[in-house]
């Protein structure tokens, strides 16, 4: 979950009241929000601050900010009550969009008479990156600009131009760079460039030809914000209207809570290029025969009403409430609530920044948040069976004893690796196997869902290396193969297996074969063993298991490979076993 560190003394100013250590760490937890830690930290203003570490449910990035978490706290506590009500003034600002084939969606706001200090800075900031990475997808989804107002002249526009078409100071540098130079050149440039697949790039230029932003790669140095800033122009692009609509209505809400001004903006979206002449983005070019295709407001900031029945939310709680009741709990959520007595309904209105409501059971949550789940009374269900654990659960659990018995160590490994794990050190060819990739893997080492268990005990062995011998390790536990390999729709397949195995000075395959014969007498297998070829292992000194009620091979077990076993730098004989569990 995404994290956010907040600083106590601000916080206490937005909720203007002092709060214990322990009134966080009990009432926050409540209302959904978990403290990870509280710690003291020397800020660059040499100011000893006390840090909040909240960790914060993605479906709530209104609490990204302090300033969120503050406006939901202080409806928790009954403090404020109902549904915050924001406004947008006209700027008489307007912004002419081109289309922009990499980012073709935007969405404009001013925030004016902003109170700004050191603490706000550092919110706008921390907030802005938030967004980034929860609703922007790290920026490929929705990437944010905030520039300093005052420093640029409307009307603005919002384009696409050439790499070598225009030249701006990114922030950061001292020193006027291309769009193409700051892609190959510029450390924001070099992380996000493949968020530009093509030779155009977006531009956000004022009436004078400045260059504002470069989305999503980098803003100019020219409209950065700082403790003089106190009007505020913020620019979302990206590639869904919706997100970017739920993350400009985010920040406005934020900023207005720390008194500033809303004001909305003019955007004109162009039929085309051809149409219309801007010169560079240069102020005295003009706009011909009136080619806007149409024109949008922004922010909406129109609170959305949605309907929820009564009895759902008793039903789904287990509790009694009446309206009243849940209408209480809905405005502590910071909404407002109108019953309607002939559908036993609550017509609920809903703020702009609470982007997350979705259907019913959303203000179900909400109900039981707000209630308190400290007040709920526990029952035990009204049904006719008890639980049990499943057949394969007990058969498997009735194979660690016997594991167990043998005096073998059971490891848990994840079941996600790598190609050099799983087959290159195991003497396989990677070409000629089938295999499971994440798309997008947390870490280059947990790319491959593993579709065997030996390799990882290897690599278990590895790591106690350092232990004594002898070693005997298992494992019980899923792996994942393609069931039809080489047709054009793949089929994955869940398979549960048990794999050991054992090293020490004098392992050899008698030791394996009597281990692995135990367990089939003991699971009452019918079988018989053939000699197998396996890469993994010694020829001559490996074998197969095949079922006799159905033929089918289901395992094998051998003297490991001595290039394997060197391959994860052992340095004693191995052993190993493995059998999938029908």
């Amino acid at each position: 979950m995404p994290t956010v560190n907040v600083i106590k003394r601000d916080l206490e100013s937005l909720l203007n009241m002092s709060i214990s250590d322990n009134t966080i760490n009990e009432k926050f937890p409540m209302m959904g929000i978990e403290v990870e830690d509280i710690y003291e930290e020397v800020k660059s203003n040499n100011k000893n601050e006390k840090i909040i570490q909240f960790s914060v449910n993605p479906d709530r990035p209104d609490y990204l900010s302090v300033e969120g978490i503050a406006r939901g706290f202080r409806g928790f506590m009954g403090i404020d009550m109902g549904m915050p009500k924001y406004h947008a003034q006209d700027s008489h600002v307007e912004f002419f969009v081109e289309e922009v084939k990499n980012r073709p969606y935007c969405a404009f706001a001013i925030v004016k008479n902003i109170p700004m200090n050191d603490y706000l800075l550092e919110s706008i900031i921390n907030l802005q990156e938030k967004l980034h990475w929860t609703i922007g997808r790290d920026r490929k989804k929705v990437a944010i600009g905030i520039h300093d107002l005052d420093k640029v002249t409307p009307p603005f526009y919002y384009k696409e131009v050439s790499g070598e078409e225009i030249k701006f100071e990114p922030l950061g540098w001292d020193k006027e760079a291309t769009p193409k130079e700051i892609l190959n050149k510029h450390e924001k440039g070099i992380k996000y460039a493949h968020l530009i697949p093509n030779d155009r790039y977006p531009i956000i230029l004022d009436k004078n030809g400045n260059v504002l932003s470069m989305p999503p790669i980098i803003n100019g140095n020219l409209t950065k914000i700082t403790n003089e800033t106190k009007n505020i122009l913020i620019d979302i692009t990206g590639w869904e209207i919706q997100a970017i609509e739920n993350t400009l209505n985010i920040l406005v809400c934020a900023l207005a809570d720390r008194g500033g001004k809303i004001y909305s903006v003019k955007l004109n979206k162009l039929n085309s290029k051809e149409n219309n002449v801007m010169d560079n983005g240069k102020g005295d070019s003009t706009i011909k025969d009136n080619p806007i295709q149409n024109t949008v407001v922004y922010p909406n900031l129109t609170p959305e009403t949605h309907e929820v029945s009564v009895d759902y939310i008793n039903k789904r709680l287990g509790l009694n409430l009446n309206p009243g009741e849940i209408i209480g709990a809905l405005r502590r959520a910071r909404m407002d609530g109108d019953y309607n007595y002939e559908k036993n309904s609550i017509i609920v209105q809903v703020p702009p920044y609470r982007v997350d409501i979705l259907h019913e059971v959303d203000f179900t949550e909400e109900v039981a948040i707000h209630h308190g789940y400290n007040r709920f009374i526990g029952n035990f269900p009204n049904v006719s069976t008890i639980g049990e654990k499943h057949p394969l659960e007990k058969k498997l659990e009735y194979i660690r004893n016997i594991m167990i018995g043998h005096g073998f160590f059971e490891v848990i490994n994840l079941t996600l690796s790598n190609e050099e794990v799983l087959f290159k050190k195991m003497n396989m060819e990677v070409g000629d196997r089938e295999y499971i990739e994440v798309l997008k893997p947390a870490s280059i080492e947990h790319r491959v869902v593993r579709s065997w268990i030996l390799p990882l005990l290897l690599e278990t062995l590895y790591i106690n290396k350092h232990n004594e011998l002898p070693q005997s390790i298992f494992e019980v536990g899923d792996a994942v193969i393609i069931d039809n390999p080489g047709k054009s729709l793949a089929v994955c397949k869940n398979i549960t297996k048990l794999a050991f195995v054992i090293t020490h000075p004098s392992a050899n395959f008698n030791e394996v074969k009597s281990y692995g014969e135990s367990i089939l007498w003991e699971l009452d297998i019918n079988y018989r063993l053939e000699n197998y070829n396996h890469p993994s292992f010694i020829p001559g000194r490996c074998a197969k298991i095949i079922n006799l009620r159905n033929n089918k091979i289901i395992g094998y077990f051998g003297e490991i490979h001595p290039e394997v076993i060197l391959n994860f730098q052992l340095e004693h004989p191995v052993v190993g076993f493995e059998m999938e569990i029908e």
